[in-house]
């Protein structure tokens, strides 16, 4: 009895001890899940990053422009007949004095022949007065003829020279009617498509003319520029020649160089924009009449400044700002005051940015000011 009595005992300490360490265990559970636990650092920002660098900026006024060629002459005929013969081929490249067409001038060979002959004529009739003329003048002294024969040979010598005279102006204007049965390219240039065909009767009152002749070299370009602009061309106009630089319509390619040639006179008030025309000497085939291009002035150089990668440069409420990598590898935001871009980078006029420093170029859209990033190479 005794023995059973103990061993009832022993189990009922023993399920008290383990009732007590199981409070133990949960009381302990809650004391660590309630207890604050601290948060791990926040990983590194992996990011993109290039220093800061001086170089000199150019400053560009950008617009979009026109081709104009130097000349474009509709040719027409001046004289009236049958156009015989055409001697260019549609978009051919003339010289100037090169022959491009001609028109049938037999008549006017045959009118200039006969006024030929009426001067031959009237030239011996001159001569034959002018003898008879020095023949009284003679027989003056003598008595033998009067004073007014000899004052009616005096006139019939000027009447003839009259008369010569006259013939000599048919001739030589008939001559130049045979020269425009020859017509001739006034410029260098390339020939349009044919406006009138061989066998047709052309007139000088036509408006259609035979063919138009552009001038290409050197070419022209023309286009607006805001009126705000006017300050800073005029003293690009002070220093020098003015560069202009015609590109592509995806403004990649160059197409050709030129400079400034003028500015209008005036202010177009609907617009507010001014015209400017650049010439282009050297242009060969890049630059076609009515073409658009776009065309690029340089009004400026921006020496030494310091420029940043243009992707670097974030918009924001209060302006332009960078993310600067400081020490200990977190980064500082900076405003600043943007510039013209040249290329892939952009100028930095205010900000406090120096030479040297990282800016970040990729990964900014992650940091706020203070974030810790990595950079990573590149």
């Amino acid at each position: 009895m005794e023995d059973a009595r103990v061993l009832r005992k022993g189990r009922v300490i023993t399920a008290l001890g383990i009732v007590v360490v199981l409070l133990i265990c949960v009381a302990a559970y809650f004391y660590f899940s309630a207890a604050p636990r601290k948060k791990p650092p926040p990983p590194a920002i992996p990011i993109a990053a290039v220093a800061v660098k001086l170089v000199d900026v150019p400053v560009y006024i950008d617009a979009l422009a026109t081709v104009t060629p130097t000349r474009s002459i509709t040719v027409m005929t001046q004289v009236n007949g049958i156009l015989s013969k055409v001697d260019f081929i549609e978009g051919q490249k003339v010289r100037a004095g090169q022959v491009i067409a001609r028109i049938d001038s037999r008549a006017l060979v045959a009118q200039l022949q006969q006024a030929q002959g009426t001067l031959v004529h009237d030239q011996a009739a001159l001569a034959n007065a002018r003898v008879d003329l020095a023949r009284y003048r003679q027989l003056i002294k003598a008595g033998s003829i009067t004073q007014q024969t000899l004052d009616t040979q005096v006139a019939t010598v000027r009447q003839d020279e009259g008369t010569v005279q006259s013939d000599a102006g048919n001739v030589n204007n008939l001559k130049v009617q045979v020269d425009y049965c020859t017509i001739t390219s006034p410029v260098d240039g390339v020939v349009g498509l044919r406006l009138v065909d061989p066998g047709n009767y052309v007139t000088t009152t036509s408006t259609t003319g035979i063919a138009v002749i552009t001038q290409l070299q050197p070419a022209t370009l023309v286009y607006a520029v805001s009126e705000d602009y006017l300050g800073e061309i005029h003293q690009a106009m002070g220093r020098g020649a003015v560069p202009v630089y015609a590109y592509d319509r995806n403004k990649k390619t160059l197409l050709a160089t030129g400079t400034l040639l003028a500015l209008d006179n005036q202010v177009d008030t609907t617009t507010g924009t001014v015209k400017v025309k650049a010439i282009f000497r050297q242009s060969g085939d890049t630059l076609f009449p009515n073409q658009f291009v776009n065309a690029r002035m340089q009004a400026d150089t921006l020496k030494q400044v310091p420029v940043v990668p243009t992707a670097a440069i974030q918009r924001g409420s209060n302006g332009d700002f960078v993310f600067v990598v400081a020490p200990g590898n977190k980064v500082a935001l900076r405003n600043v005051k943007s510039g013209p871009a040249s290329g892939d980078n952009t100028a930095i006029l205010d900000g406090g940015v120096k030479v040297g420093e990282r800016i970040v170029t990729d990964g900014a859209d992650k940091l706020d000011n203070g974030s810790l990033v990595r950079v990573m190479s590149r």
